[in-house]
């Protein structure tokens, strides 16, 4: 009767034993797919999107109107070259200098490059001076030019072109100080999609880490460009903006082997801050481009 019940107890020990180990081994459940990935982002509104598709790839409050700040100038630039492809203008194209914008670009409260009212600048100068210093007083003289009267009056015409475009997104002024100026980061992400596609040109001022303006040069704002303070491989653009009322913003965008991404960050809370939310924007962006499964653990580019 005892061995019986020493072999009933053995046995049990060494079924215990045997369950508890294949426990260990079992692999771990697959992602639940419904669940929302947590990036830790520091800021109020975000998104990410597929440059080809349009398709957003991870949203965090993406439909919430914020303070473009100076990302305001997109939708300013994205005009200019619209007049271009139309035969309105040409990158050669002399723009004149009013007494406003003349004196905007002296501000010391403003990003700038001085303008003299005396002579005129070529658009593709003061493009060059909106990407890479973001120059208030170029996007007024611009404003200025093409509307054939003030800030406000191309404010007018910037709300028609954001209509044409079904974007959610109201503009007061060609430069971005105004704290009126609304749009959602989803907008955003496909305002510069579509100027990426139709005008690919942009990149190549987006792309520039240093502007020399009639003998003066300037660095870029963006620093996730190569070479700058929060470098991004395949950083080429695209803009940056703050304000007091927006808080630190930017919609970046970069390239992996033939895919590309845009992300967009609205308020964040400092520079650092900025630069960390949109590396992990496009990191998560490319990992789902490239259908990788462990979201977690893959290198940053962020550097």
């Amino acid at each position: 009767m005892k061995m019986n019940r020493l072999a009933l107890l053995s046995g049990l020990i060494l079924v215990l034993i045997l369950t508890a180990c294949e426990k260990q081994i079992q692999p771990d459940p697959e992602p639940d797919k419904e669940k929302p990935v947590y990036l830790g982002l520091s800021c109020q509104g975000a998104i990410v999107i597929d440059a080809d598709s349009g398709e957003a790839l991870y949203t965090h409050s993406s439909d919430s109107p914020l303070v473009p700040a100076s990302m305001t100038k997109v939708m300013t630039m994205y005009i200019v070259f619209d007049h271009i492809e139309k035969g309105y203008l040409s990158l050669d194209s002399q723009i004149p200098i009013s007494a406003n914008a003349a004196a905007r670009s002296v501000n010391p409260g403003e990003s700038n490059v001085p303008l003299n009212e005396q002579l005129t600048y070529s658009i593709d100068e003061m493009i060059g001076a909106l990407c890479v210093v973001s120059a208030n007083a170029c996007a007024v003289a611009l404003g200025e030019y093409l509307s054939g009267g003030t800030e406000t009056d191309f404010s007018a015409i910037m709300n028609r072109y954001a209509d044409s475009l079904k974007l959610e997104a109201r503009y007061f002024d060609a430069a971005g100080l105004s704290s009126k100026n609304e749009i959602t980061p989803r907008s955003m992400a496909l305002l510069t999609r579509e100027f990426i596609r139709r005008f690919p040109v942009i990149l190549e001022y987006t792309s520039l880490t240093s502007l020399d303006f009639r003998g003066t040069v300037y660095g870029s704002t963006n620093n996730l460009l190569p070479g700058k303070t929060y470098h991004y491989n395949g950083c080429d653009g695209f803009k940056t903006g703050y304000t007091s009322a927006a808080g630190l913003c930017i919609t970046a965008t970069a390239t992996l082997a033939d895919k590309r991404v845009i992300a967009v960050v609205m308020k964040a809370p400092s520079s650092y801050a900025r630069a960390q939310d949109a590396a992990r924007l496009m990191d998560y962006g490319f990992t789902m481009l490239m259908n990788k499964v462990a979201v977690y653990g893959i290198q940053s580019s962020f550097l």
